[in-house]
């Protein structure tokens, strides 16, 4: 696990989650590797939106203004790219983690270690666990496919 002060959210991005440290406040899992941060899951999340001339509210508000998802709604970061990542619990919440729908391999079982933790495993064969529902972790998965199949056709469309 490498510090990347310079650590910019991309495609390769797999998940935010937050981290109780005295210097290092997130955890960056990436198909490049394990990266500690001083920013807050939140602060990357903002500068990646502003990088799309968006904000973190502004995309929240505009996927709420075109879907009935009024609460944990996922954040369209790009929309060129259809890079979508989902939050955990609240965003409010210190331990909110943001994982980036794409890389989530949904043909695994995603086992329950019990009823509010379920395993995360991503593509790459790495994976993760968050406090999350597997049946909370399945409706999030299918409202960031909703959104990021919106997000190519409309590239398609629009190209």
């Amino acid at each position: 696990m490498t510090n990347n002060e310079n650590y910019r959210i991309s495609l390769t991005t797999k998940a935010l989650v937050p981290v109780n440290d005295p210097i290092y406040r997130t955890k960056v899992l990436d198909e490049t590797g394990e990266y500690m941060l001083i920013k807050t899951c939140k602060q990357l999340l903002e500068e990646a939106c502003i990088r799309e001339l968006s904000t973190f509210k502004g995309s929240i508000a505009a996927v709420r203004k075109m879907f009935p998802y009024k609460q944990l709604t996922p954040l369209v970061i790009s929309r060129s790219q259809a890079i979508i990542a989902f939050p955990t619990s609240s965003p409010n919440d210190y331990s909110c983690a943001w994982i980036f729908s794409t890389h989530v391999h949904t043909s695994h079982t995603l086992a329950s270690v019990n009823s509010n933790s379920t395993v995360v495993h991503f593509k790459d064969d790495t994976f993760i666990t968050v406090k999350l529902s597997y049946y909370s972790l399945e409706k999030k998965l299918a409202r960031a496919a909703v959104i990021r199949n919106y997000c190519l056709e409309s590239e398609l469309f629009f190209s």
